[in-house]
């Protein structure tokens, strides 16, 4: 029987979720952690087959609880919840996406559906960088969060209360190292904490315009020199 991990500190929907998700008791069970710190200390002990996360928690948030699995878990499908709207194309294979107010139950047949699926021994699947700048906007996050590319390169992301405040990578100026990043593709990542009065920002150019020019060099595009709109 395979066992579903819920991370979710609203009580209230995850009693109607658990109540829905009650009907698919025959495909799997699940259990429920109050915050992803209680979700990571129960992986560190059980082993899981899927992961449902909310990504606005206390203590550990569903950002970190999902930087957590990629690194011990990589094989390991996540479902993330969220209160905004984001694209499916934006994350992998195994990193699937509810807007809430989601209907449980098209979440179970999800679950029941990749479950189902063969996903191979060791493969790695996470967030695409573009992915991971998004749920960072979105969650109004401030962090520092170290992106590790699939040739070991790293990248470094500061962010403050969701903005991008600086870029590092390598000796690339932070417009060319963001959008190396954008398009890096599948990544490793893990975050830690940073106190904006340590980073004065340094990112000038409206993440949109990377976004754009980033997806121009990505399909062949002569690169253009990127401006910042608001100057």
């Amino acid at each position: 029987m395979h066992t579903i991990l819920i991370a979710e500190d609203d009580l209230i929907f995850l009693k109607f979720l658990t109540s829905v998700l009650h009907k698919f008791k025959d495909k799997f069970k699940f259990i429920s952690a109050s915050n992803g710190q209680d979700a990571i200390d129960y992986l560190e002990e059980k082993s899981i087959s899927l992961l449902v996360t909310d990504i606005e928690m206390p203590l550990v948030d569903g950002l970190e609880l999902l930087a957590y699995v990629k690194a011990h878990h990589p094989t390991i499908p996540c479902i993330v919840m969220t209160a905004h709207k984001l694209d499916n194309t934006l994350v992998d294979d195994a990193v699937h996406l509810f807007t809430k107010p989601l209907d449980p139950q098209k979440m179970g047949q999800a679950i029941v559906e990749i479950l189902e699926r063969n996903i191979p021994t060791g493969s790695l699947y996470g967030i695409s960088v573009v992915g991971l700048l998004e749920m960072v906007k979105m969650a109004r996050k401030t962090c520092l969060c170290e992106v590790i590319l699939q040739n070991k390169e790293r990248g470094f992301l500061y962010f403050d209360n969701g903005v991008l405040y600086d870029v590092v990578c390598g000796d690339l100026n932070k417009e060319e190292a963001t959008i190396k990043l954008i398009n890096a593709g599948r990544a490793n990542f893990r975050f830690k904490y940073f106190s904006n009065k340590e980073i004065a920002k340094q990112v000038k150019i409206d993440l949109s315009s990377l976004f754009e020019e980033a997806n121009r060099r990505k399909i062949g595009l002569t690169p253009k020199k990127v401006t910042d709109q608001h100057s």
